[in-house]
């Protein structure tokens, strides 16, 4: 007769004791950098005073006098997924702790103009101020302005932004994009150096 092996269940029970602290690790991590964040970026994870992060709704008027309405939407900068998967992974939690402040105050988002000539659509980058996170810049990034059928002012950056509770206001920078979404600009055109002063308000669902 030959000798029965031996089921290996040291060897279960230690991978199954590694898979529970490893999974225990991820939840604290989780957890903990949402209550750090609470404190570090307070504009995105406050729960006790309005958020950055949201929807925006706004008109402006652009150096050509053309009336724009803009939605700009502020993504969550770490949403659930993103966390968990960063959590959950020896390399994330490590990148975790290697952020620098300024990526911490920085954020994505992406905005939708409307007027009579169309549609644009940006790609919106920014952050807010080390020192006064009330205080922000934007970055507005689209390609091309080829789906019109005359050049028009693009826009390219919120300067001097600040937002408090429900409004939000900035000066715009535009830039004139030709037909074929080429860029132009002429110091003997007063329209080229204008700035215009946008306000947003806050949509709640």
């Amino acid at each position: 007769m030959g000798i029965p092996m031996k089921k290996p269940r040291g060897c279960l029970f230690s991978l199954a004791l590694l898979l529970l602290v490893l999974l225990g690790l991820g939840v604290l991590s989780f957890y903990g950098s949402m209550f750090f964040d609470r404190y570090q970026r307070p504009w995105a994870y406050s729960t006790s005073a309005p958020l950055l992060v949201g929807h925006w709704k706004g008109q402006y008027v652009d150096p050509d006098n053309i009336a724009k309405t803009i939605e700009l939407t502020i993504f969550d900068p770490e949403p659930d997924a993103k966390r968990w998967s960063r959590a959950l992974s020896f390399r994330g939690r490590r990148k975790g702790r290697r952020r620098t402040g300024a990526s911490k105050r920085s954020f994505d988002g992406q905005a939708i103009v409307v007027s009579r000539l169309g549609r644009e659509m940006y790609a919106v980058n920014g952050s807010v101020d080390k020192d006064d996170y009330h205080r922000i810049k934007l970055t507005f990034d689209t390609e091309t302005s080829r789906n019109f059928e005359k050049p028009t002012f693009y826009l390219l950056f919120g300067q001097d932004g600040r937002w408090y509770n429900n409004e939000l206001t900035c000066k715009l920078d535009f830039s004139y994009r030709r037909k074929d979404g080429s860029s132009f600009w002429s110091s003997a055109d007063p329209r080229f150096g204008k700035q215009t002063r946008l306000t947003l308000h806050r949509v709640t669902p």
